[in-house]
């Protein structure tokens, strides 16, 4: 500071020392910031990109693009208060003029601390603040509200704009918007709460049951955009994932295979015997399966059902990733197959016997429509009912003569 203070005061004395030609001082100096002004944006940007190696981050290409601006702002504001430090233009004009250069230099420098809040979530991963990393739109989202904040707040006060009553005056109406904006509000902690919590990150697969189940794609302030497996997004509020038993697969140490083999009840001892050490076998000789000695494993016969005799096999696979899951699970399957195949045994499917009695001899064989056969030859109550009182009426008819 006492080094630009130095050089606008030998800037001052040569202003003054000019005589006619004092006019070309003032004018110049803008004009070579503008000139300059990407030259040293881009040495700027060289700087940051050597401090940011340093600490072993990376700023990427729309990074400088995104800064450059706002830093060739700067240069160019910074030249023309030197030349109206020369000037020394009479108040208020001089004053105003200042003014709004200064706001413009806090703008350029806030405008570029805004764009480089893009490689925070990168910086906190360096750090070991994996809480942090694998919410980063939300990380993102927050820092940028504090950036424009705390600007706003140093531009008002370059203009002698005392924040503090203006915040007082905010309160009254924020308890107002608050009430309005519960919702949101509840949103927003709740996606502090799963940011700290690590209940999931960016790229995990999770499901609530009954609500959703997809891939965590983003996290903002008052929603969470989940991709179901059918491509749709989805927008959950943050508060419905913070108050929900939530299962995250992607956190899983393996995956696991649970299954119930249905063997025929024709099968020998033997045959069942040499199925259940085939499979044994396979999983620990394929390498897809984790060992007994780091996760369950177990192939057992294990019990005894209506169609058939049930084998369990339980085991885990070495990755937890879905595709290889998948070609694990296929490859037990085809050798489970030729196992028991090659065992004499077969697989069961649920079915129902019916033993038809024949009938003795020189009886006619039953009907299948008893119903039918009760009504015959009169039989039907409607007849018998009829019958019957045409029986009486004969019997009982004074035309008789009785």
């Amino acid at each position: 500071m006492e080094t630009l203070n130095a050089i606008i005061s030998q800037l001052s004395q040569a202003y003054d020392d000019a005589g006619p030609f004092r006019v070309i001082i003032p004018l110049a100096i803008p004009v070579v910031a503008w000139l300059a002004r990407k030259p040293l944006a881009g040495l700027v940007v060289r700087l940051f990109k050597a401090t940011a190696k340093g600490m072993q981050l990376t700023i990427s290409e729309k990074i400088e693009k995104a800064v450059q601006p706002g830093i060739q702002v700067l240069v160019v504001a910074i030249g023309a208060l030197i030349a109206l430090e020369i000037l020394h233009l009479p108040d208020p004009y001089s004053g105003i003029i200042e003014n709004i250069l200064v706001s413009a230099c806090v703008a350029a420098v806030f405008i570029t601390i805004y764009d480089l809040c893009e490689i925070l979530p990168e910086w906190f991963g360096r750090t070991g603040h994996d809480r942090i990393t694998g919410q980063s739109t939300f990380v993102v989202r927050i820092a940028h509200f504090v950036v424009v904040f705390i600007g706003i707040a140093a531009i008002l006060k370059v203009w002698n704009i005392d924040v503090g009553p203006v915040l007082t005056g905010m309160g009254l109406a924020g308890a107002a918007v608050a009430l309005a904006a519960q919702d949101y509000l509840k949103n927003l902690i709740a996606g502090f709460n799963n940011a700290f919590e690590r209940r999931f990150r960016e790229g995990d697969w999770i499901k609530v049951e009954g609500l959703i189940e997809g891939t965590v794609e983003s996290v903002d302030l008052r929603s969470t955009k989940v991709r179901r497996f059918d491509s749709a997004p989805v927008y959950v509020p943050n508060s419905d994932l913070a108050n929900a038993a939530l299962v995250n697969f992607t956190r899983c140490a393996h995956r696991r295979i649970y299954w119930k083999i249905s063997l025929t009840y024709t099968s020998s001892i033997d045959a069942l015997r040499t199925i259940r050490e085939g499979i044994e076998q396979y999983i620990d000789d394929s390498g897809y399966f984790v060992s007994p000695d780091l996760a369950s494993r177990y192939v057992r016969i294990d019990s005894f059902n209506d169609s058939s005799i049930d084998m369990l096999v339980l085991c885990f696979c070495q990755s937890n990733v879905w595709a290889d899951y998948l070609q694990a699970k296929e490859e037990l399957v085809l050798s489970i197959k030729s196992i028991v195949a090659g065992a004499g045994g077969g697989f069961a499917f649920p079915s129902r016997s019916i033993y038809m009695e024949a009938s003795p001899a020189g009886e006619p064989a039953a009907s299948t429509h008893p119903e039918r056969d009760q009504f015959k030859s009169g039989d039907h109550p409607q007849s018998r009912g009829r019958s019957e009182s045409g029986d009486r009426s004969e019997a009982g008819d004074p035309s008789n003569g009785q």
